[in-house]
């Protein structure tokens, strides 16, 4: 009820800003300030929904509305939302899938995407200048079922056992260090298992860490 009561002043803050920032007449330092109050209005937002449907997935009420989806098609497009990310970080962004294999598949586009911003958005925060992120892409049979899998694998941040037990667990957090909720990889958690798929974790030294 809280996360309701939230929401609706947090729109009519950011329905006027977006009007604002329309205006040719603004200084620059204006509109640098009413960019800024967007961005976090957006984040307070995004954070406010995000605990919205957190609740539905908990109370069952989670809507599942799949379709026809080319999975590698839209991961590329996708990617093209962290390109500044990764010249930014020099981060080393590489992109891998099988070739001559049929990605499509019944999917909720909406939570699909949103596993995939959340997952790679984490990748890009925790990763160090100079890193590498890698997403890899492919298909798998088992038990005469077709899976599409996915990796995201960052180097220059490992996750210890401890943490890892936890780290789909709502509101956990393990980096005082880095802004964020705690709530992210609980609701990819949840999505990717309305799409009756399986998320998980490895991380050491060496490898850095991969979401599978």
């Amino acid at each position: 009820n809280i996360s309701h009561d939230f929401r609706t002043p947090l729109t009519l803050v950011a329905d006027p800003v977006e009007h604002l920032l329309a205006d040719h007449t603004l200084s620059g330092d204006q509109h640098r300030m009413l960019m800024l109050i967007q961005r976090n209005v957006n984040i307070l937002l995004r954070l406010v929904n995000q605990i919205l449907d957190f609740r539905k997935y908990e109370n069952g009420k989670m809507e599942y509305t799949p379709v026809q989806v080319d999975v590698l098609s839209s991961f590329e497009g996708w990617n093209e939302s962290f390109l500044a990310a990764a010249r930014k970080k020099h981060i080393h962004f590489s992109f891998d899938n099988m070739p001559d294999t049929d990605y499509h598949t019944l999917a909720d586009m909406e939570k699909l995407e949103r596993i995939y911003f959340n997952l790679l958005s984490n990748a890009f925060k925790f990763t160090p200048e100079n890193g590498k992120v890698t997403v890899r892409l492919s298909s798998l049979t088992k038990e005469d079922t077709r899976w599409i899998r996915f990796t995201v694998a960052n180097t220059g941040s490992m996750i210890s056992a401890e943490h890892i037990r936890s780290i789909f667990d709502r509101f956990y957090k393990i980096d005082m260090h880095h802004a964020g909720s705690g709530i992210g990889l609980a609701l990819v958690k949840a999505f990717v298992e309305l799409h009756k798929g399986t998320i998980s974790v490895e991380s050491d030294e060496k490898q850095g860490t991969v979401f599978t």
